[in-house]
């Protein structure tokens, strides 16, 4: 397990505004000087409520094994991708905590009283996933076989001129594909990202010296999306909704969209300021296995631009 520590700083923007209207009423005549004391309380009030909203707040996130209690939290991070598709999310919630030494769940750490013990587990919510599943060695459970299907009709609808290699990847017995499970809560931030897979490599890394099946040629990952309608109906560039995906994106030696829209998705909400104008998609990738750490390292980086 790791934790994670998030800072954040509210109204940084506000504040300095008021700072700003400090200083013009500083430049305004002194006959100011006798506003009522109402007026006065009622910039003290402002102030104080400033000063609470400008306040450094720190949450604390914890990476912990899957394990039984976290069954309805993954499958309902897992329902977010395939929304109405046919694929067994309790099958494949089950084999995320069969093999809990690979992987990570995400929840809030909660700092409660002895009162408050009860009610921790009520309030200890799965709110991101990460894990891979080798889809080769487990080709004979249903929801991979659902999961196959689904991507070659999509495919076959969205990306013909892929479908030949997508069908080939996806059937090779020569070769090892895992798939790429990076689902979360939407508000959480793409920071959490880099610990989680660091962790991932890692856990890889200690089953392949126990010659376990986690040496992989290729990863597949599943990504929620997003497409900006033009008033002439045309579609734009995808966003990502987890916003490191595009890096995965850029790394891949196959992607394509297909839109999820008819499956009502409100993957957006609250993400955009004109929903309207955005269609749901999910993007499928294909990575060559051996670019995850330089993704991971990317990732990275641009996090430390911003």
């Amino acid at each position: 397990t790791f934790t994670y520590s998030l800072n954040t700083k509210m109204a940084a923007s506000k504040k300095k505004r008021m700072e700003e209207d400090m200083e013009d009423e500083n430049d305004k005549n002194e006959e100011d000087i006798d506003d009522s004391e109402e007026d006065y309380m009622d910039s003290d009030g402002e102030e104080e409520e400033e000063a609470i909203m400008n306040e450094e707040v720190q949450v604390d996130f914890e990476a912990r094994v899957p394990e039984d209690s976290d069954f309805h939290g993954i499958k309902n991070l897992l329902k977010q991708v395939f929304l109405k598709s046919h694929v067994n999310t309790s099958e494949l919630t089950d084999v995320i905590i069969s093999q809990n030494y690979i992987g990570s769940v995400v929840k809030q750490t909660i700092m409660s009283d002895d009162e408050d013990d009860d009610d921790e587990e009520d309030d200890n919510t799965v709110m991101a996933v990460t894990t891979v599943i080798n889809i080769t060695e487990r080709q004979d459970l249903s929801c991979v076989k659902q999961l196959k299907a689904l991507l070659e009709e999509k495919c076959q609808e969205c990306a013909k001129d892929q479908k030949e290699k997508w069908f080939k990847v996806l059937h090779d017995q020569d070769k090892q594909i895992g798939f790429l499970i990076n689902e979360r809560f939407i508000n959480l931030p793409p920071n959490l990202a880099v610990p989680i897979f660091e962790s991932l490599v890692k856990e890889m890394e200690k089953a392949r010296q126990k010659k376990m099946k986690y040496d992989f040629n290729y990863y597949l990952m599943l990504c929620k999306s997003l497409k900006m309608t033009t008033d002439a109906g045309t579609q734009q560039d995808v966003f990502f909704i987890n916003s490191e995906e595009e890096i995965f994106r850029d790394a891949s030696e196959l992607n394509f969209s297909y839109s999820v829209a008819d499956e009502k998705a409100a993957v957006g909400k609250g993400g955009w300021s004109s929903e309207e104008d955005m269609d749901s998609f999910r993007t499928v990738l294909l990575i060559p296995a051996e670019k995850l750490d330089n993704i991971i390292q990317r990732i990275k980086d641009e996090l430390a631009a911003t």
